[in-house]
Formats: structure tokens, C-alpha cells, sequence
């Protein structure tokens, strides 16, 4: 999976039902990439939302397939990865 279409696949994920779409960050990482919606008070795009109890999904890069995880920083969530059950 490219990272264009991980993105895309990110906004989709976020954004479908939202009246108002809301900006999509990714990390990429070996297995895949990891998105989480961008907290529009925010001028860091790499910031995380201050929500507590969000989450971000881990796209695997050979698959294309969503788990969804603990609103982490990308980092923590990479190192987790491939463990799908969140720690």
C-alpha cells in the first residue's frame, strides 16, 4: 500500500460520515501506517487531539486492513506493532 492511498484510506476512515471533514495525520512505519484525526485548534499537524480516550488506526501495509488503537504517540504505537491486541 502506497502512502496516497493509506491517506486516502485514512480520510475515508475519519471523515465519511462528518459534515465538516477534519485533516488526517500519518506516520509511516515498516508494517504500515498509523493515522489519527488532526485537532483543528492545533497548528502542529503532528500534534495528537487532547481527547481523552481517542484512538488512531494502524493500516498494515501489505493487507490494507484497520485495527484500531490507543490514542498513543505514533512511535509507542509502531513499537507495539505487529501485537494487534492494544498493551
Amino acid at each position: 500500500m502506497s502512502p496516497e492511498s493509506a491517506r486516502a484510506l485514512a480520510e475515508e476512515y475519519f471523515n465519511g460520515g462528518r459534515p465538516q471533514a477534519v485533516e488526517v495525520s500519518i506516520h509511516a512505519f515498516d508494517a504500515g501506517y498509523i493515522a489519527w484525526p488532526h485537532d483543528p485548534t492545533s497548528e502542529d499537524p503532528t500534534s495528537l487531539p487532547a481527547t481523552v480516550g481517542g484512538a488512531c488506526i494502524v493500516i498494515d501495509r501489505q493487507t490494507g486492513e484497520i485495527s484500531i488503537r490507543p490514542l498513543l504517540t505514533p512511535e509507542l504505537v509502531a513499537e507495539q506493532w505487529p501485537d494487534r491486541t492494544p498493551r
